[in-house]
């Protein structure tokens, strides 16, 4: 009896060291799995200053980034403050593929869509016939140092940065080959071009003068 119970006493010490064990290792089965979960999430994404991400900007700024936007998605905005207040900014593309600069001001107020130009360094030989006729005419033999495709919606003009005779010269051309400037590219800030002079007097002034 005595072995017989010493036994039973050894295996209900068994069973008890058993089932603190087996709690033990249940209990901790939670916080493993959440420490597991806690190292599965990604990392909270760092934004740089001035950008927020587009869920956490006023109501009525989303409202109106959505609308222009037309379908398409938006995850950040820069935000920044002006003489007009605090605006929120976006870089947004539509379905022909023209993208613009929207800002909206802080009440949803749209203060500006432009049309983003994208520029992009060519060869004179990838210049249109028109182009290159164009600068023929209008650099006589200067060297050509770079040029410039300047795409603007449908449209697309060319900057072209040529020397003639040690001067500098910005010559703009439209891919159709009118020439929309020619303007002497100084380092120094030119002095402004003064008022023309008035040709002719008026009767009056010129009956003094005759005097």
């Amino acid at each position: 009896m005595k072995l017989r119970y010493l036994g039973m006493s050894v295996l209900l010490a068994g069973l008890s060291v058993s089932t603190v064990v087996a709690l033990r290792a249940a209990d901790d089965k939670p916080k493993a799995k959440a420490k597991e979960a806690k190292q599965a999430q990604p990392a909270e994404e760092k934004l740089e200053p001035g950008i927020i991400k587009f869920t956490a900007a006023p109501a009525a700024v989303q409202k109106t980034f959505k609308e222009e936007v037309k379908g398409g998605k938006i995850e950040l905005l820069g935000k920044g403050e002006s003489d007009r207040g605090v605006f929120y900014k976006a870089l947004i593309g539509n379905a022909a593929g023209h993208n613009y600069e929207v800002a909206v001001g802080e009440n949803g107020l749209l203060l500006e869509k432009i049309l983003q130009m994208v520029t992009t360094e060519v060869t004179i030989e990838d210049c249109p016939a028109p182009v290159t006729k164009t600068l023929a005419e209008e650099a006589k033999g200067a060297k050509v140092e770079s040029v410039e495709k300047v795409v603007e919606g449908k449209r697309a003009h060319f900057v072209l940065n040529v020397v003639h005779q040690k001067s500098k010269y910005q010559i703009i051309v439209m891919e159709d080959g009118t020439l929309i400037s020619k303007v002497l590219d100084d380092e120094k800030d030119a002095d402004p071009v003064p008022a023309p002079v008035e040709a002719k007097a008026t009767g009056k002034e010129a009956g003094t003068r005759k005097k």
